[in-house]
């Protein structure tokens, strides 16, 4: 099996790891944001986890149930988690 990494970084700095792995039949996406519980100030305390929880109540275009709906409903799932060093939203599906 063949497993093909790359790191391509973008005009503004934002890295993208991608590992193409053509004999697996899902795909699985993952934001990390280098931002955690310890890059906060005391005013800000708690703000990284807010935000996280923010990505799961919907947008203009798609509420709650819709967004979950759309990932869940082909069998995959969503979620996020917040450390001290960073942020990570994630999202797996199968085809």
């Amino acid at each position: 099996m063949h497993t093909d990494y790359r790191l391509t970084t973008l005009p503004n700095g934002v890295r993208i790891a991608t590992a193409g792995m053509p004999h697996m039949r899902s795909v699985c996406v993952g934001l990390w944001a280098a931002v955690g519980g310890r890059h906060e100030s005391r005013e800000e305390c708690g703000m990284s986890h807010f935000i996280e929880h923010l990505l799961f109540k919907g947008t203009d275009r798609r509420n709650t149930k819709q967004i979950t709906e759309a990932v869940e409903g082909i069998g995959g799932y969503i979620n996020a988690y917040t450390t001290e060093d960073h942020t990570l939203y994630y999202a797996k599906a199968g085809v």
